[in-house]
């Protein structure tokens, strides 16, 4: 795990989707006038510069950021606080440097909202103290996020979001997050849970889902965005799934996002839904309406 460098991949496809959708999600709860926090389990660098070395290796943003700049002026209002950022960070016009999660999120809420944000890999912690230094009311931690969350829980302000995208570079890690979001939704249920998750052939993120319905979870909309061919990549992603439970918006918000970015990459298509509508088949255990 501690080899995993998200700068590889940084504003591919999948990116895109997961960015648009949290910066609505994170401005809607900022919006009210009770305050919030925000834990962000694995923050990666910060910011991302597109001109290095590593990212221009697969050049994943080709099919992703640099498509959806291209025709940013194009798109509705609900990408805007996504895009919004986006200009600030490349004041010239030209897409340079990419943010990450915990970026986004410090823009959008209010000086005085909390942000924990965590980081295990020292070389990636190392980018992001220099990323992130100066901002306001804002808790960086090199430490594993998932020994950390429960303790954590519920967030300081009793009302906030916890953003969770591991890399799933092993097979148990889908496993993995399906039991320890249950455990957190189990300590703080009211709380806000934004979860990315990779689609492969093997289809590993069904259990996942399967698993917290088992457990009692509801109130889940997914966003779903995939690719006719998966890019050159090493574990051939060809699509890419986000979670939120007790989104802060209806699903026609998460639509709006979802039908925004499709066109703007090559091969794909998408599907928003509420997992609360589907039954799980006894036999084979997918979903099915």
């Amino acid at each position: 795990m501690l080899s995993y460098q998200h700068i590889y991949h940084a504003g591919n496809f999948a990116d895109v989707q997961k960015h648009a959708l949290l910066a609505q999600v994170i401005k809607s709860l900022a919006a009210k006038p009770v305050p919030m926090s925000a834990l962000d389990m694995h923050a990666g660098r910060g910011v991302y510069r597109l001109t290095d070395t590593e990212a221009e290796k697969n050049r994943e943003f080709d099919n992703g950021i640099t498509r959806l700049w291209m025709r940013r002026h194009d798109l509705p209002a609900a990408m805007k606080p996504y895009l919004d950022i986006l200009s600030a960070l490349n004041e010239s016009g030209q897409m340079l440097a990419y943010p990450g999660s915990a970026y986004i999120a410090r823009k959008l809420m209010r000086p005085s909202d909390k942000l924990t944000v965590i980081e295990r890999h020292p070389g990636e912690f190392a980018k992001l103290r220099t990323e992130m230094a100066g901002q306001p009311h804002t808790e960086l931690l090199q430490d594993d996020s998932a020994k950390l969350l429960l303790d954590r829980l519920p967030l300081s302000n009793r009302r906030g979001i916890v953003m969770c995208d591991p890399s799933y570079e092993i097979k148990t890690e889908y496993a993995a997050v399906a039991r320890l979001i249950t455990q957190a939704w189990k300590k703080w249920p009211q709380g806000c849970y934004f979860i990315w998750y990779p689609i492969m052939d093997a289809r590993g993120h069904e259990p996942m889902l399967t698993h917290w319905r088992k457990h009692g979870i509801n109130n889940i909309l997914i966003s779903e965005v995939m690719l006719d061919a998966a890019p050159e990549e090493h574990f051939r992603m060809h699509g890419s799934g986000i979670a939120i439970i007790n989104p802060p918006w209806p699903i026609a918000v998460a639509q709006s996002v979802t039908d925004a970015v499709i066109p703007c990459l090559h091969g794909a298509s998408g599907r928003v839904f509420w997992l609360d509508d589907y039954h799980i088949d006894a036999v084979t255990g997918r979903f099915e309406k």
